[in-house]
């Protein structure tokens, strides 16, 4: 029987053997593979990073603190945020990288805004975040007389008013 030759399997070159043309083909084949390998393990391993996961609480029982008119006088955070790097390419940012803040899915963020005094009565506004977005059912501005108290309370938050005028306003959290 004779040995059929193909374009596949024929020796290539002057004086080669087919032993050591399929050694090569092999060598290259294997060189090629690891290759492609790697570059896969550096792109699946840099392709996001968790940079940062925190929580955040704005106050301290006790304190007294100063805010001014607009300024978040208290702010509560449950859930976490996470700063998160991700290879998006050279082609679409100059380092290749984006980074951008990922927000949980049980992340609320609520603040209080001191609004100002007018007489007797001070205004503070609510705002509730979700997400990272405020919610606008979750927006709300409060009154309250401090000829009758000076001591406020919104949800679970006593607070202390110690001193307010229409610059700023001078508290301390009581309980939360």
């Amino acid at each position: 029987m004779a040995l059929r030759t193909s374009r596949w399997n024929r020796p290539r070159g002057r004086g080669g053997s087919t032993a050591a043309l399929g050694r090569a083909t092999v060598t290259s084949f294997l060189h090629r593979a690891l290759f492609a390998l790697g570059i896969a393990l550096v792109l699946t391993s840099c392709a996001t990073t968790v940079l940062e996961r925190k929580s955040f609480k704005s106050y301290s029982l006790g304190r007294v603190a100063t805010a001014t008119i607009g300024e978040a006088f208290l702010v509560d955070q449950d859930g976490s945020i996470e700063t998160v790097k991700t290879w998006v390419g050279i082609l679409n940012s100059p380092d290749g990288w984006k980074t951008e803040e990922r927000y949980s899915r049980d992340f609320i963020r609520k603040e209080l805004l001191y609004s100002g005094r007018s007489g007797s009565t001070i205004e503070v506004s609510y705002r509730e975040f979700r997400g990272g977005l405020a919610a606008p059912p979750f927006f709300q501005n409060v009154k309250y007389d401090l000829s009758e108290s000076s001591v406020i309370r919104f949800q679970r938050f006593v607070i202390e008013v110690i001193k307010a005028d229409n610059q700023s306003i001078t508290y301390k959290i009581v309980r939360d």
